[in-house]
């Protein structure tokens, strides 16, 4: 049985946020309304660090039309434990936590509207990245900027934060 560690994909993440960080400093970008964090576990594995430039944040899905292939973090081993679960072979997914569940696909079982537990572990994840990065001062560089949202966007809309009604309330760097 494979195993997706994302405990492993956080420590990843979080260099790439950190380098995406200065990056994005050093272009001095005349607006930065956020920092967008997109990523795809379905079809593809790969997270996205975008800034959003705009005068004013929205999440609007416009950060994928930013989408480089060169600058994705790839998560390929994400889409082999999917692709395996179509086979009929269960993987083990280690969350942020420790805690662990397992997924396997059954075509025989009614596809439910709930979300899926791997996106939301995945988001979680992210999220937890992004908060250890803002208490150890990460986002510290980005104060000349103003209010710099923070946002996460599963790419198909099955996860994101903050909710809707919180964005620029509760996401702030």
């Amino acid at each position: 049985m494979q195993t997706v560690d994302l405990r492993e994909d956080a420590k990843i993440l979080r260099r790439e946020l950190e380098a995406a960080i200065d990056s994005i400093v050093a272009s001095r970008p005349s607006c930065l309304s956020a920092i967008e964090i997109g990523y795809s576990c379905d079809q593809s594995g790969w997270i996205f660090i975008h800034p959003d430039e705009r005068p004013a944040h929205q999440r609007d899905g416009e950060w994928t039309t930013s989408i480089e292939e060169e600058k994705l973090i790839k998560c390929d081993h994400w889409i082999e434990a999917i692709e395996a679960s179509f086979e009929g072979e269960a993987f083990t997914v280690i969350k942020y936590d420790g805690s662990k569940f397992d997924v396997v696909f059954d075509e025989d079982e009614p596809e439910e509207e709930s979300e899926d537990p791997f996106v939301k572990a995945v988001g979680e994840m992210i999220l937890e990245v992004l908060k250890a990065a803002k208490v150890d001062g990460v986002f510290s560089q980005l104060k000349p900027f103003g209010s710099v949202q923070l946002d996460i966007e599963d790419f198909n809309g099955g996860w994101g934060w903050p909710e809707y009604d919180d964005l620029g309330k509760t996401n702030l760097a």
